[in-house]
């Protein structure tokens, strides 16, 4: 057991006033979001969506048979990823759908108490080793970082699984200095949960076995709680691991090779992506501090002694350097060993680099000075989240789908080609009213696509005639179509040459404003003159991303 350091107790009133100030700072960032639909991020409106499915789910009871719901909801609204992704957060969303409405606000009020709970989990495990104030701003500047806000402002994965995973830490630090054993169990099933959110959590495992190791050395293998907490925690994995073998094969492959990574792994670049990432994601103000952190640490750890902090009250052992480094380390080599990179991958080691700025700073010689230098810290990373990563957005999405919910007859379709397909069948969604239409993709019945496009496409031999008879056996009688939508490809420029017939009508032109490189520039809204009026039946409809085909259809 970890002998536990000496920081002292903060009183009621300021534990509260801290909490409240740290939801406040999160109001203040979603400020920035934006709630109309207007989704940038392909992921984004499928998370929502997925939500949506549950409660839909929930609510028909198709429980005989619910892979055909599932097969016939996705034929109506072909953004559902349900399968690809774990199904945590869209469990917690149902419910607050049900609620409230389905509508992007509502998704984004789901993130936003996951971004509570995370930045109060973030002051509970800082105040390890700080000052409960020099926590909080500590905290604060965790949660404003650029990349964390930019990600946790929008309906994905990042900031709900950080939730859990950020109090999991809290839990394993708290059984480390005390060896209940109830808190190691606790810290397993929270670590559990964050990857029953975003699978890559998981690697915060490899720094908690570590430490344990090290502080205890072999009488780590007597405990018998560590290992039923193990088992345990492995049962719970094995759902997971089925769906992810099941229909996470894209997920997989992203992790083992893919033919468009930025980098390859094998390259010393491939290793280094992330570190060139951290000026982004932090800022160079909170990156200047933590890299001097870091050396303090790296110092003390090579000098085997604790590091000290905020004028000698609290400060690391040699136990907590080897955990705060193992998490750091652990993190940056599982994420660099992943082909797919995207610096929102890597947001779960920021938490070490903060709180090696925040104990730098907590070593100077005033406690005024300290809250001073902790507070521009917290400011600073604001400041350039404000400035330099607005939340994005592509509107005009809803307008359409608004637009097509009040003309389109009763039980017909309504065909999409563009880009942003994901916005537009989750704006269709929100129209209660409206759950007659089916929303058919048009790269679903002209092309394969594996996943996106950069990895891999097939053009279907469809002629004009063929593709005009596939749009009157759908009943579609409205289409949402980006011009000019990979127009490089000829089955594309045959469907572009199909809306060029009299019989569709051009009933409006709606704009795309965005504050981001956008592929779009409008939507154009088509009438079909002459709809066949029949319901569409069930149809073959490919899932590349789960390796399967299916026949689904109302």
């Amino acid at each position: 057991m970890t002998a536990p350091r000496s920081i002292s107790s903060s009183s009621p009133r300021s534990t509260l006033a801290i909490h409240l100030l740290l939801a406040a700072l999160v109001g203040l960032l979603f400020m920035g979001a934006h709630a109309d639909g207007s989704y940038w991020w392909s992921d984004a409106p499928r998370h929502a969506l997925n939500g949506v499915f549950v409660k839909d789910l929930v609510a028909a009871a198709p429980w005989s048979d619910p892979s055909r719901y599932a097969y016939d909801y996705y034929a109506q609204y072909p953004a559902l990823t349900i399968l690809f992704y774990p199904p945590l957060f869209y469990a917690i969303s149902a419910p607050f759908y049900a609620l409230f409405g389905v509508s992007e606000a509502t998704a984004l009020l789901v993130v936003a108490l996951h971004y509570v709970a995370f930045a109060w989990g973030a002051w509970a495990l800082f105040r390890n080793w700080l000052p409960a104030w020099h926590a909080a701003l500590a905290a604060a500047a965790l949660a404003a970082l650029p990349e964390i806000a930019f990600w946790g402002r929008q309906v994905m994965l990042e900031v709900p699984s950080l939730a859990f995973f950020i109090w999991s830490a809290v839990l394993f630090t708290r059984y480390r200095r005390t060896a209940r054993p109830l808190l190691l169990y606790c810290a397993a099933a929270l670590l559990l949960l964050a990857m029953y959110t975003k699978l890559t959590a998981g690697f915060l495992a490899l720094a908690y076995a570590g430490t344990l190791l090290y502080e205890r050395r072999a009488a780590m293998l007597k405990d018998r709680h560590l290992w039923l907490a193990a088992l345990l925690a492995c049962i719970g994995l094995v759902p997971l691991l089925v769906l992810t073998v099941k229909f996470g094969q894209a997920n997989i492959q992203s992790a083992s090779g893919i033919n468009d990574s930025l980098v390859s792994r094998n390259s010393l670049g491939g290793w280094l992506w992330y570190l060139r990432q951290f000026p982004g994601q932090m800022g160079w103000a909170v990156l200047a501090a933590a890299a001097a952190g870091l050396l303090a640490g790296a110092v003390a750890a090579v000098r085997r002694r604790g590091l000290d902090s905020a004028g000698g009250e609290g400060g690391l052992s040699r136990g907590d350097l080897v955990f705060w480094l193992l998490w750091l380390l652990a993190g940056y080599l599982f994420f660099s060993a992943i082909d797919l990179k995207e610096a929102r991958h890597s947001v779960f080691i920021l938490p070490p680099l903060v709180l090696a700025a925040a104990l730098l700073l907590a070593r100077l010689p005033r406690p005024s000075w300290q809250l001073a230098a902790l507070a521009a810290l917290a400011g600073a990373a604001l400041l350039q989240t404000t400035l330099l990563r607005p939340v994005p957005y592509v509107r005009g999405f809803a307008e359409a789908a608004r637009l097509v919910a009040a003309q389109a007859p009763r039980d017909s379709s309504v065909l999409f080609s563009g880009y942003r397909d994901g916005s537009f069948v989750f704006n269709m969604r929100t129209h209660e009213e409206r759950r007659d239409l089916t929303v058919v993709r048009a790269d679903k019945i002209l092309l394969n696509v594996a996943v996106r496009r950069e990895l891999g496409v097939t053009e279907h031999d469809l002629s004009e005639d063929d593709i005009l008879r596939q749009i009157q056996d759908l009943n579609v009688s409205y289409l949402v179509v980006q011009p000019g939508f990979w127009n490089d490809l000829a089955v594309m420029q045959r469907f572009e040459r199909v809306l060029a017939q009299a019989r569709f009508e051009v009933v409006a032109r709606i704009p795309t404003p965005n504050n981001v490189k956008a592929y779009e520039k409008e939507l154009v809204v088509y009438r079909n003159t002459a709809p066949s009026g029949r319901r569409a039946g069930p149809r073959k409809l490919d899932l590349p991303i789960i390796n399967r085909s299916i026949d689904a259809g109302r």
